[in-house]
């Protein structure tokens, strides 16, 4: 049952930054969208940092936010500038 929350969790963690992506590349808020996207990796290298150095954070629960919510946050944010940059090219294609 914990694996199902688990993956539930990132689901949710990914498809919410895909939508909003996907929205603002079609609304052509590319600023919008390079700022989320540099807060995204900024916050997980920063995670990944303090999972390996004592800086006053436990590793366990840093690498957990890292893995469970901001990985998945990061690639579900990619896709949704890919499929943004499809989807607005094909509009102005036509």
């Amino acid at each position: 049952m914990a694996d199902l929350v688990i993956v539930a969790a990132m689901f949710a963690f990914a498809v919410m930054p895909f939508f909003v992506m996907k929205r603002l590349i079609l609304a052509q808020k590319s600023g919008f969208v390079l700022t989320f996207i540099s807060v995204l990796i900024a916050g997980f290298t920063i995670l990944i940092f303090a999972s390996s150095t004592p800086i006053g954070m436990d590793p366990l629960r840093a690498i957990g936010i890292a893995m469970i919510c901001l990985l998945p946050a990061l690639i579900g944010a990619g896709a949704g500038v890919i499929l943004g940059y499809i989807l607005l090219h094909r509009r102005f294609k036509e």
